[in-house]
């Protein structure tokens, strides 16, 4: 009866709920069980089980009943703040579709009492509106009822896909790795979307991202897919292939109203306050950051709590933001935030510009900059302090991203000049 009486539980107490559940049972002359009287009471109050292709219009918890098609082993994790985890997906289908249900940690655990072929009746949290659509599952419980549909899974499963028609969302610079046999590799993380969601992407040869950019429309060929705890995602051999496509993509996009607990969200927000990054060592030794912000639409604001390198992004309020995939929880003080770690991708907007400027290397409270004497920009990496350089690049935000440096012996009448103006005393 708790089951089915999360659907209504904004509409009557659960006194209430109960009262009415006997009522059914004794109209029906205890004909009906308790489950489902429960069910039909729901029903009186406008909250039926729905179809899976009617996930994506759903409210923020349905209820429908479905097939399991396929069951991922449960997996455990280490969450940015160090917490363990376990996280399970199952693939369930009905006639309609087919849906991926994401079970966590408890409910993970008990993964294996559910078998290919069970019936269940499910609660959950529709994260998307895609083609295979995303349940954070609240709770499951095995149904009577029969399900007809297809059992093969479809190429958003497990193994290799089709062609996908994607944009680059974000695409790291390389990094390397010790494989299991201790020789070292290479690799490359993106993250990548389109009409059914966004996704993390691995190319274990990154010279086949080589020159792929982020925000551009691709066909990739030759990925192969497997559950995550963060649902699907796609890596990369060196027979794969990624090639330019002029097709528009949309990508789906969720507001701060739209953010439950457990979920995975897409965000388009504008910074109202910022902490710097605070450094810390990981559980396995290594040295990474986190800092907050907060982030406001129109419909609500939320803190977001981001990890690893993207804590070094330059960020001030009144910045335009992209978060793609990242993972809603409670703080501390029990309020939800929004995660960015692996998998996700923050994106500042705003137009990029060729520049060419010649300046000293100084220090700053926001970081190490070039002063062009009119002029100060960020530098998005550091150099030596007191050097003059002439550099050729892209500035966006304040923030110059050198593609060439040159040395630059200082001109003696600029340097007077400039110390001229900072102690306000002209040269006689």
């Amino acid at each position: 009866m708790k089951f089915h009486y999360l659907l209504v539980d904004d509409l009557l107490d659960k006194g209430e709920f109960e009262r009415r559940v006997e009522e059914k049972v004794a109209e029906s002359g205890d004909l009906l069980d308790e489950r489902t009287a429960a069910m039909l009471v729901v029903r009186d109050l406008g909250r039926s089980h729905i179809r899976i292709r009617d996930l994506a219009a759903a409210p923020s918890l349905a209820c429908f009943f479905a097939k399991v098609l396929s069951v991922g082993e449960p997996r455990e994790f280490e969450r940015p703040d160090g917490a363990p985890g376990i996280v399970a997906n199952v693939t369930v289908g009905d006639e309609t579709g087919r849906a991926r249900l994401t079970l966590w940690d408890e409910k993970a655990a008990a993964v294996a009492e559910i078998e290919e072929g069970d019936v269940l009746e499910i609660l959950g949290r529709p994260k998307g509106g895609g083609k295979i659509p995303d349940v954070t599952a609240v709770a499951v419980q095995e149904a009577a009822c029969e399900i007809t549909c297809e059992e093969a899974v479809t190429s958003g499963g497990p193994g290799p896909v089709g062609d996908l028609e994607v944009r680059m969302i974000a695409v790291e610079s390389p990094r390397t790795f010790t494989r299991r046999d201790g020789t070292p590799g290479e690799m490359v993380e993106a993250v990548i979307g389109n009409e059914d969601g966004v996704f993390r992407l691995v190319a274990w040869a990154p010279d086949v991202l080589l020159g792929v950019e982020s925000g551009e429309n691709v066909v990739i060929r030759g990925a192969v897919a497997r559950e995550s705890d963060r649902g699907i995602e796609y890596s990369l051999s060196e027979s794969a292939s990624v090639t330019p496509s002029d097709r528009e993509i949309d990508l789906p996009m969720n507001s701060i109203a739209d953010i439950e607990e457990g979920g995975t969200y897409s965000l388009a927000g504008t910074v109202v306050s910022v902490q710097p990054p605070h450094s810390f060592v990981t559980r396995n030794g290594r040295q990474s950051s986190v800092r907050n912000l907060v982030i406001v639409d129109p419909t609500g604001e939320i803190l977001v709590v981001v990890w690893g390198e993207k804590a070094d992004e330059h960020l001030m309020p009144g910045d335009r933001l992209l978060v793609y995939n990242a993972t809603a929880r409670r703080g501390r003080y029990g309020d939800l935030e929004v995660h960015l770690s692996w998998g996700s991708a923050l994106v500042v907007l705003g137009e990029e510009e060729e520049i060419e400027v010649t300046g000293t290397v100084i220090a700053t409270r926001q970081g190490i900059a070039l002063d062009a004497g009119d002029a100060c920009y960020l530098l998005r990496e550091p150099l030596p302090v007191g050097y003059t350089v002439r550099a050729r690049g892209t500035v966006h935000r304040g923030v110059i991203s050198p593609s060439s440096l040159e040395a630059v012996q200082p001109d003696p009448e600029d340097l007077q000049r400039r110390l001229d103006r900072i102690s306000g005393q002209p040269r006689s």
